[in-house]
């Protein structure tokens, strides 16, 4: 039986070991880089690999942390307990009783991991010279990014800082678990954290026989996601039922934030509006939201885009038997390098982390689809768009002197603005030959003007009433 072209790629990858199956794996989740079924195919790969000597990590341990084993654990498991391209990970108990997880980099990882991508850059580079067709799919972005992407992995004080900040978060919470941190015995290449034993996400029978609510711990694990995404704006990238575990009290426990994704304020407002959009079947929104992420290529056609767009999220919104939110955003990926559609590493992060959420729900629950998981939270999404009456006021009392002196300039603004504004609705819109040799006006321009006008007449009045009521409980 003939394999297919992609599926013997991913063999091949396979064979060429660890440091390129982590590439793989990364690729996968960039089908603009890639064709969508070399990206399907990549994401099957496994980050598997045989665990080094003992001895080995004996060493990397003590020439890092600068103390004897036996200084620095009252016990030391010398077998690991999970083993994968980059590190290793063994049991042990520190001097005060805790019992920890202890990550060890691979010996040689980072050496390897840097000549394999600058062999890749190479490649990239004559792929480049030699078949410019491949342009679209940027090959040296793409080894750029996996450059910039693993050599972050290799630096375990960046997992520790993202899982310190994501543990402050949710302190103090009895439903999601994140690992506290030794910084102590912490380094660029070990990272010990608490141990945390659980169990595995497994179907939904299994789950029951430990005594555990199903419902309650896919709809912890969803909500603590949205949190990250949406209010903390620093997430676990990689959700999949490897680095989950469930405890007793229907818990969630999330592990491995090697790969970790952040977002500005303005971009997880645009998050939430897609994921809702999404959700409530809004197909032209999905698209304008998208679009907003996305820088475009020359040649771009964002049209064609939107079109295309349409059909894939119809589909998947009709519920087909194929269709679901993995498969949907590995396909607006793709249909972005079609029509010269960029999108930004942050938002493929957060594909990432959505499609392990989907992968985690699929196993406990086949039958239930990622949009009917993401419905209740509906009302969340919302509140992280929509701001609130309190929101609103603590900006009104941050900028109040920056708006009531835009507010104090309006009408001279005006003034200078109105006449000119008046010539140039008499005389229609300019001809575009004019327009750009036109320099641009040191005013600002009418629309800008309006809203300006609306905002500090707002910002006014607002101040207009706390001075009363501060004259009002002074008298």
């Amino acid at each position: 039986m003939d394999v297919p072209l992609p599926d013997r790629m991913r063999r091949v990858v396979e064979t060429l070991g660890p440091t390129f199956v982590k590439i793989g794996q990364i690729v996968a989740m960039r089908p603009d880089y890639v064709p969508t079924e070399y990206a399907l195919a990549l994401r099957k790969l496994q980050d598997h690999a045989e665990p080094f000597g003992s001895e080995s990590a004996r060493r990397v341990v003590e020439a890092e942390l600068g103390q004897r084993l036996d200084e620095l654990f009252a016990n030391f498991e010398p077998e690991p307990f999970a083993a994968a391209s980059l590190a290793q990970v063994h049991r042990a108990t520190l001097p005060d009783g805790r019992r920890v997880a202890v990550k060890i980099q691979r010996p040689g990882a980072g050496s390897q991991m840097r000549d394999d991508l600058e062999l890749l850059a190479f490649l990239a580079r004559r792929l480049e010279r030699r078949a410019p067709e491949v342009l679209g799919f940027r090959p040296s972005a793409m080894v750029a990014e996996l450059r910039d992407t693993t050599l972050r992995e290799l630096d375990f004080r960046q997992e520790a800082r993202t899982c310190e900040r994501v543990g402050r978060y949710f302190a103090g919470r009895d439903d999601v678990v994140i690992p506290w941190i030794d910084s102590d015995r912490s380094t660029e290449r070990v990272l010990t954290m608490q141990l945390i034993e659980g169990v595995s996400p497994a179907p939904a029978a299994v789950l029951l026989e430990q005594g555990l609510d199903v419902d309650r711990l896919l709809d912890t694990g969803a909500r603590a996601m949205l949190e990250q995404l949406f209010t903390l704006g620093l997430f676990h990238a990689d959700p999949h039922p490897g680095n989950l575990l469930f405890l007793p009290g229907d818990r969630v426990a999330f592990l491995d934030f090697g790969m970790f994704g952040r977002l500005n304020t303005r971009n997880r407002r645009k998050l939430a509006l897609m994921v809702w959009a999404l959700v409530q079947g809004d197909f032209d929104a999905v698209a304008g939201q998208l679009l907003d992420f996305a820088t475009r290529a020359p040649g771009a056609d964002p049209e064609a885009f939107r079109d295309a767009l349409d059909d894939v999220v119809q589909d998947w919104y009709a519920g087909k038997a194929n269709a679901s939110i993995a498969r949907l955003l590995v396909r607006e990926l793709g249909l972005g390098a079609r029509f010269g559609i960029v999108f930004p590493r942050d938002l493929v992060l957060v594909a990432r982390a959505l499609v392990g959420l989907e992968a985690t729900t699929t196993l406990v629950v086949p039958e239930r689809s990622f949009r009917e998981l993401l419905e209740p939270l509906v009302g969340d999404i919302r509140d992280a768009v929509l701001p609130s009456v309190a929101q609103l006021k603590d900006v009104l009392e941050h900028h109040r002197f920056d708006y009531l002196q835009l507010a104090l300039d309006l009408p001279d603004l005006l003034g200078d603005l109105l006449p000119d504004l008046a010539r140039r609705l008499r005389n229609g819109p300019p001809n575009p030959v004019e327009l750009q040799r036109e320099p641009m006006p040191d005013r600002p321009s009418p629309g800008w003007l309006l809203l300006a006008a609306t905002t500090t007449g707002a910002a006014a009045g607002w101040l207009a009433a706390a001075t009363a009521r501060g004259r009002g409980s002074s008298a």
